[in-house]
C-alpha cells in the first residue's frame, strides 16, 4: 500500500546547536521546510546538508513565520516542529502508521516531554502537554507574535510516543531564551494594555515557583526539577519588569 506523503517544517534563527539532532530524526520525511530569519551561524548550512528546502524571511512574529512555513509545504500531511524538539522512535512509528492508513482524522496531538540539563522530565506541566502538531487540510496558525497556536478543523486524535523538548543544555541557553521570550511577551502584553503593579512584581514570581515545584510535581523530577521551578519564577519576574519598563517609557 503506497503511503501518503509528509512535509516537516521548522522555523530557525541561529540553531546550529539544536538543529542536527532534530533533523536526524526527520530523514524519513518526504520533505523538510526550513524558514530561517537570517541566521549568522551554520544553521542554513546544516539544513542544506540534510536536504531541506530553506526559505529566508525576516522575523515578524512566531505566528506569521510558522504560517509561511506551513504554506510552503507541498504534501498532504504537515508536521510542525521547533528546532529544539526531537521525535522519539515510538512517535516516528506512530506517524508512519498514519501515513500508511486512510484515516478520517484531520490532525493529531503529540505528547511532549521537557528535557532540562540532559534529564527527561516525567513530571511537571511541561511534560503533560498534548500539542497539535500533525495536520492535513484546513490548518493554520494564529498570528500571535509569541505563543502562537496551530488550529485545524475536523476529527483529531492523540499519537503514541513523545516529542522531546530539548532546549536547555546549559544555564546560558536558558538565560538567552529568557531574554528573548520575555521581550516578546512584554510586547504582547503592551498590545493588550496590560501592566503589573509593584505588588505583582513581588508576589507573582513566588506563586510561580510554588505552582511549578509543588502543584505541577516538579519536586519529583529531582534537583533539576527544583532548578527548573526557580528559573521559571525568575522568568516571570523579568517579564513583569519588562512590561513595567515599557509602560513607563510610553509617551
Amino acid at each position: 500500500m503506497p503511503k501518503n506523503k509528509i512535509s516537516a517544517f521548522i522555523i530557525t534563527y541561529n540553531e546550529e546547536k539544536n538543529l542536527p539532532k532534530t533533523l536526524e530524526k526527520l530523514t524519513w520525511c518526504d520533505e523538510i521546510i526550513i524558514v530561517d530569519s537570517f541566521s549568522t551561524d551554520r544553521t542554513v548550512a546544516i539544513a542544506n546538508e540534510f536536504g531541506a528546502k530553506v526559505i529566508t524571511k525576516k522575523f515578524e512574529g512566531f505566528g506569521k513565520q510558522k504560517q509561511t512555513a506551513l504554506e510552503a509545504c507541498q504534501y498532504q500531511w504537515k508536521l510542525s516542529l521547533d528546532a529544539d524538539e526531537v521525535l522519539d522512535d515510538q512517535l516516528i512509528t506512530s506517524i508512519k502508521q498514519v501515513l500508511l492508513n486512510n484515516t478520517d482524522c484531520k490532525a493529531y496531538y503529540i505528547k511532549r516531554r521537557q528535557v532540562f540539563m540532559g534529564k527527561i522530565f516525567k513530571y511537571g506541566d511541561e511534560s503533560a502537554r498534548k500539542i497539535l502538531r500533525l495536520v492535513s487540510d484546513r490548518a493554520s496558525f494564529t498570528q500571535d507574535i509569541v505563543h502562537e497556536v496551530l488550529k485545524s478543523e475536523g476529527k483529531t486524535e492523540i499519537l503514541d510516543g513523545y516529542l522531546l523538548h530539548d532546549s536547555y543544555a546549559s544555564y546560558e541557553a536558558y538565560m538567552n531564551t529568557v531574554n528573548k521570550y520575555t521581550s516578546l511577551n512584554a510586547q504582547k502584553a503592551l498590545k493588550k494594555g496590560k501592566n503589573y503593579s509593584l505588588l505583582q512584581v513581588v508576589v507573582k514570581p513566588k506563586i510561580q515557583f510554588l505552582k511549578k515545584y509543588l502543584l505541577n510535581l516538579n519536586f519529583l523530577n529531582g534537583i533539576e526539577g527544583y532548578y527548573w521551578s526557580k528559573l521559571s519564577s525568575y522568568y516571570v519576574f523579568i517579564k513583569c519588569l519588562k512590561v513595567r519598563e515599557i509602560n513607563k517609557l510610553k509617551p
